[in-house]
């Protein structure tokens, strides 16, 4: 198996820098993954690992080895892409076993059987294998493509968005297979991704990569609970974070976040304090959000309108406005209110993320 470290790695096109400085850790057997949105880097990022890109500067270890200067059939990984690239003539076993017949391998019809089975199964694909890939579901290719790349039992598993095509039932079944896929084989994988969704489920780390930078890195729990920016924050989420601007300030010797006339009390900080004056973005996530008919008993309320409700089958999502923004919450579905109805927003004050206007950078630890 192998860890992969990246260290002060760049990628240029001409004039135009892709990966920026990205100095990385992936560690032994680990599942990790990159999020961002499309350009943002990710399937150049997982080139360089293959081989398939060259590093413009920087270096790439495997095991603590450089391995920049290795060729790709050298560096003992195995890639899936978004398309199942699967040859259209051939079974389901003999797509499995083509890299098995490399010419380099040499490996006996016996040892080859054995290993194909043993993945096949491992897929739940052992019924098809003598079925051609145009006989298959989408689901079933790309656990083909899966199979086939595995069979190899590579140090290294790099994944390109091999879900994004397939419909959502598909998705959720497919996740669960690499799940237990990555039980079985134990082998480290990189897989990137734009679907916050699947990086939460899948990564025991998750890397947020914005325009070839690295903006967190963390457990899932560690991005979604506590994000670094706002970029983070707006990241993961759907719906995705509300924010409203205002400022930090000084009100009868506490320490409030003010909007218009609305004055909402904050933790007495000692971070926080050296914030007072500057413009900062208040963030709630949907969940946390309650709605109210009648002014709460609390200073953590906001004033709105209902703007539209749409029920989502176990849950509602109510989008309001609060002063000119559109704010949503989830609610429960027996929880029906009318067009322009006035209600209030509370929520817990643990719930509230505070981020700079100027940076985006969070001002305070908070949100749970």
């Amino acid at each position: 198996m192998a860890d992969i470290v990246f260290q002060h790695v760049c990628k240029c096109y001409g004039d135009h820098e892709v990966i920026h400085d990205l100095s990385l850790e992936i560690r032994d057997r680990e599942f990790f993954v990159i999020l961002g949105e499309s350009g943002a880097g990710k399937t150049t990022t997982l080139k360089m690992i293959a081989g398939v890109e060259n590093l413009t500067s920087g270096t790439i270890l495997f095991n603590g080895q450089p391995i920049e200067n290795l060729p790709p059939e050298k560096r003992d990984c195995a890639m899936v892409f978004e398309t199942y690239a699967l040859y259209p003539h051939m079974s389901v076993f003999e797509n499995i076993a083509f890299p098995l017949r490399a010419p380099g391998r040499r490996m006996h019809e016996e040892q080859i059987e054995q290993a194909v089975f043993r993945v096949a199964r491992a897929l739940g694909i052992d019924a098809f294998l003598d079925r051609r890939p145009a006989a298959l579901s989408g689901g079933q290719r790309q656990r083909v493509s899966l199979g086939r790349a595995l069979v190899r039992q590579p140090a290294v598993f790099l994944m390109d968005e091999p879900l994004s095509h397939l419909d959502a039932r598909l998705r959720n079944e497919m996740r669960t297979g690499i799940k237990a896929m990555r039980e079985l084989f134990g082998t480290t994988i990189v897989y990137v991704t734009h679907d916050y969704s699947e990086a939460l489920a899948l990564g025991d780390r998750i890397a947020i990569l914005h325009q070839g930078r690295i903006e967190q890195v963390g457990t899932p729990s560690q991005v979604f609970r506590r994000p670094l920016n706002r970029l983070v924050a707006e990241s993961l989420g759907d719906p995705p974070m509300n924010f409203l601007a205002g400022t930090i300030a000084l009100d009868q010797n506490r320490i409030v976040f003010a909007t218009g006339d609305v004055r909402i009390p904050l933790i007495d900080n000692p971070r926080l304090q050296l914030c007072a004056g500057k413009d900062v973005c208040l963030g709630l996530r949907p969940h946390h959000i309650r709605l109210e008919r009648s002014r709460p008993d609390t200073p953590f309320n906001l004033l709105s309108k209902l703007f539209v409700q749409e029920l989502m089958g176990d849950h509602a999502v109510a989008s309001v406005m609060v002063a000119d923004r559109l704010f949503t919450a989830l609610i429960k579905p027996d929880q029906v209110y009318a067009i322009d109805e006035p209600l209030y927003i509370t929520w817990a004050p643990e719930h509230m993320y505070l981020f700079l206007e100027a940076t985006g950078e969070t001002s305070l630890a908070e949100g749970d």
